[in-house]
């Protein structure tokens, strides 16, 4: 019995021994992440000129893009040039005057012959003969004056069609004017937005790196798996990779920025913080569209080219009609003196083309089909007008209520993160807590900078669908 006894208290004392001594850890074979290096655009050369100089806005963005912007210099070349094809027709209504001079210098030509004879045997006659130059000159100098006095009011029309066709020019400078200004400022948000979304994944990546030194720590004292060291530098390593990605379109971002501002790409720039005014929408939604409908310059060009080609049926009907123009002039002319005959004219003028085989008739059709493409066009830019307020209003309340649910996730994924990481260094819950806390607080916090992008481009896409102006 005692050596029974004796036996037990020896095994027993051996696995209490055993049991005090501590399992050496499992060390995983793993790869180091390597460190990100800046991402580097091309220099700004010295002999440039900086226009981005100062933090930017998104107010200072759509003044350097009405000033910038080639689309805009190039709206209101074509602007002009309507401006001066109205000028053109426009003076076809009033008189003309015009001056000419010629001088003359010719030489004449002249030739004769005289023969004489005489009679005798074996004689014969000889004659001679000879030529003569002289020459001539003459000066001719007129004054005219013309004047259009009845067309059935053709040239008239014509004046009203290039004025209309001047207005929906300039109206289309107009929308071209609130076009740049939209796209200054979504390329102004969507910078932003990418600035954000990169320091959400930097964030990413230093809590990913606290989660591999925290689980290296339990590996190294023997209460950690190390499948959790593994995992935690895999997603260090993913981490990175999305962080970099992020920083890529940040540069993207900047770079489509500059370019839609019209200036170098390369320039530097620095962001100020800037958001939209925020508006409260009426309860009566119908009067946005409306309002869109009155003020939208895509709209008010439609109607002018309307107008346009209405004036241009009506100047086609016309193109057989009689016009009467009144003439009037004072002529010299003279061989050394230019007044030596002085001649003064007035006239009346009567035109009228009495057969066309089918000209007018044709013109009459190209007009009225250029009439309907116009009306059409009206209708298809009013169609237009409504589903951009329609959108944008749809855009605005969306926006508005995600962004207090985003804050509330984010706060929400925070707190997630907080006790995955406490119950982990606990040891009453696996690593796989911790990744999915991780992961749902990234999301949150890209929600929110999305949400909060949405609303401030919400909120201008908001102005350009009614037609407000970019610029105070």
């Amino acid at each position: 019995m005692t050596k029974r006894l004796l036996t037990t208290f020896t095994i027993a004392g051996a696995c209490v021994a055993a049991m005090g001594q501590q399992t050496p850890p499992i060390l995983p074979r793993t790869a180091e992440t390597p460190k990100l290096t800046p991402l580097e655009l091309p220099g700004m050369p010295a002999k440039n000129q900086i226009i981005a100089n100062a933090p930017l806005t998104a107010a200072e963005a759509v003044r350097i893009a009405v000033a910038h912007q080639p689309l805009v210099a190039i709206a209101k070349a074509a602007a002009d040039a309507s401006h001066g094809l109205m000028l053109q027709t426009q003076a076809l209504l009033g008189p003309t005057v015009s001056a000419t001079a010629s001088r003359t210098e010719g030489n004449i030509f002249k030739q004769g012959s005289q023969s004489q004879s005489s009679g005798g045997q074996g004689s014969g006659g000889q004659g001679s003969g000879g030529q003569g130059q002289g020459s001539s000159s003459d000066t001719e100098t007129q004054v005219a004056l013309s004047q259009l006095i009845f067309d059935f009011n053709r040239t008239r029309d014509m004046v009203r069609q290039s004025q209309a066709v001047e207005r929906a020019g300039y109206r289309t400078y107009d929308q071209t004017l609130q076009d740049v200004a939209l796209l200054a400022k979504q390329d102004f948000y969507a910078y932003d937005q990418a600035m954000q979304q990169s320091k959400v994944q930097e964030a990413n990546v230093q809590s990913r790196q606290a989660q591999v030194d925290l689980t290296q720590a339990q590996v190294n004292a023997g209460t950690g798996e190390p499948v959790d060291l593994v995992n935690a530098k895999t997603l260090a390593a993913q981490g990175t990779i999305a962080w970099s990605q992020a920083l890529q379109a940040e540069q993207v971002a900047k770079v489509k920025l500059a370019t839609d501002l019209g200036i170098d790409p390369r320039t530097p720039i620095v962001m100020a913080p800037s958001a939209e005014s925020d508006v409260t929408l009426p309860p009566d939604l119908n009067s946005l569209v409306d309002e869109g409908l009155k003020h939208r310059p895509v709209v008010l060009s439609a109607i002018e080219s309307l107008r346009a080609a209405g004036y241009g049926v009506s100047v086609a009907r016309k193109n057989n009609l009689p016009s009467i123009n009144f003439g009037a002039g004072f002529s010299t002319s003279g061989v050394t003196n230019p007044f030596d005959s002085q001649e003064g004219f007035i006239n009346l003028t009567l035109n009228w083309t009495l057969i066309d085989s089918g000209v007018t008739l044709g013109k009459v059709r190209q007009a009225q089909a250029e009439k309907t493409s116009a009306a059409e066009t009206l209708r298809q830019a009013s169609l237009g007008v409504i589903q951009d307020v329609s959108n944008a209003v749809v855009a605005v309340q969306a926006a508005r209520q995600q962004l207090p649910v985003a804050d509330a996730e984010v706060t929400d994924a925070q707190e997630g993160v907080r006790i995955a990481l406490g119950s982990y260094k606990a040891g009453v819950t696996t690593f796989q807590t911790v990744i999915t806390a991780q992961g749902a607080l990234v999301q949150a916090q890209t929600d929110k900078v999305n949400a909060t992008a949405a609303l401030a481009t919400a909120l201008s896409t908001l102005d350009h669908a009614i037609g407000k102006w970019p610029l105070n």
